[in-house]
């Protein structure tokens, strides 16, 4: 059910997101017009003021968790079904924007929830299989949204956005329909603390030991992860794929990202760690920066069968650096307020993204993108990923330390 609510958040969204670069750069958008597109994140970045309310009001009946996650994905599904009436024409940039502002807005509401609700149902044996799953799922809504972009070549923008909406609510349907289970110990306690006010709570999320390594990760982490994707669509485009070409090698890459991985991360974390697992992916990283440098060297792109290959291989190994943060974030966070704790590390992380999507257009057409040289923009990205992954392999027997020290003071309080 977990999972499949991870599948509600994706579904669309990756669509939207796959869909509006590749079809904005088609339509002629220049790169470094391309931070228009990174607005909508910023909404993403107050999570943490957001998850103050999420923590802390809810209506009994529905759920703690639920009474968010219902009428956010309802207002979710009306402002997709909005964006059915504005075609990605450069004309309706502003337009498309600021819906997709709003959608993030109230989206992030339930992405606290949805968090927060994996954060305090899985145990610590739990946790590596659970957030696998929970990748697995993510990875096919992501490639179900990257297929759906071949939509809009065989149909139209219009019914793209539909079939999007209502995946949306299919996928949202599981958690609806199931009875959620109490709130964990620690949460019941913290919640009749009444001297634990709102601005304690945000200070003790913040200043944290574990959160001194924690929260300037986070910001490298996605900021290393969203530079270079955000530019993918924008390269393909250059490369003269077809619409439906290109969903099918993203597609692809999520599939293999979020399915392929499934099967080898659970297993190699148990067996060698969450730490030498990461190192796989990052030993790949460079390998795929060079990947994207010889494609785009290329007169004439290899046949779509190689393409395909190497995309999926290089996204099965790099995922294995990714899907070990995910299962980390889940551990890191306090059950005590797992809503707040989750989001003020997303808030960060959110933060890492759209800085990077707003500056990957500038940087792009700095290193001569624009032009049809990709070589130094890859050459950059990659160093920011390999980067921010050294941190966390550097720091990660300190956090762990951190937050193992922190889980016994609260037990310890809640005796």
């Amino acid at each position: 059910m977990l999972a499949v609510l991870h599948m509600a958040q994706y579904f669309p969204a990756v669509f939207v997101g796959a869909a509006l670069p590749y079809l904005f750069r088609k339509e002629g958008l220049a790169l470094n017009l391309f931070w228009l597109l990174a607005i909508p994140g910023y909404t993403r970045f107050f999570k943490f003021l957001l998850a103050l309310l999420v923590d802390r009001y809810s209506f009994s009946r529905l759920g703690r968790r639920k009474s968010w996650i219902i009428p956010c994905t309802i207002i979710g599904v009306l402002s997709y079904l909005s964006l059915s009436f504005f075609p990605p024409d450069v004309q309706w940039i502003y337009v498309i924007v600021a819906i997709l502002t709003f959608k993030s807005l109230v989206m992030a509401a339930q992405d606290i929830a949805v968090d927060a609700y994996a954060a305090e149902s899985m145990t610590d044996e739990e946790r590596p299989l659970g957030t696998s799953l929970i990748n697995c799922l993510a990875g096919i809504a992501g490639a179900i949204g990257f297929a759906a972009v071949a939509i809009v070549e065989a149909f139209n923008w219009a019914t793209a956005m539909v079939v999007a909406s209502l995946l949306l609510i299919m996928a949202a349907l599981p958690a609806v329909v199931r009875d959620e289970p109490p709130p964990p110990r620690a949460a019941l306690i913290k919640k009749k603390d009444l001297d634990f006010s709102a601005l304690k709570s945000m200070r003790w999320s913040l200043f944290r030991r574990d959160s001194w390594y924690i929260l300037p990760f986070m910001f490298f982490f996605g900021f290393g992860g969203s530079l270079g994707p955000t530019m993918i669509p924008a390269f393909w485009a250059d490369q003269s794929l077809t619409t439906t070409q290109y969903a099918v090698l993203s597609a692809s890459a999520a599939i293999a990202g979020g399915v392929l991985a499934i099967f080898t991360v659970p297993w190699l974390a148990n067996r060698i760690g969450l730490r030498k697992n990461a190192m796989i992916g990052l030993i790949v990283v460079p390998i795929q920066a060079a990947m994207y440098i010889i494609f785009s060297l290329m007169e004439d792109l290899p046949a779509m069968p190689t393409i395909l290959l190497s995309y999926i291989l290089i996204a099965w190994a790099v995922a294995h650096y990714g899907h070990s943060v995910s299962i980390s974030r889940f551990r890191w966070v306090s059950k005590a307020q797992a809503g707040t704790d989750y989001a003020v590390q997303s808030s960060v992380w959110n933060l890492g993204v759209v800085s990077a999507a707003t500056m990957s257009g500038f940087i792009a057409t700095w290193t001569g993108a624009e032009s049809g040289n990709w070589t130094g923009f890859f050459v950059i990205s990659a160093s920011v990923i390999v980067c921010a992954g050294l941190f966390y392999i550097l720091v990660f027997d300190k956090i762990e330390k951190s937050v193992v020290e922190r889980e016994r003071e609260e037990m310890a309080e809640s005796i």
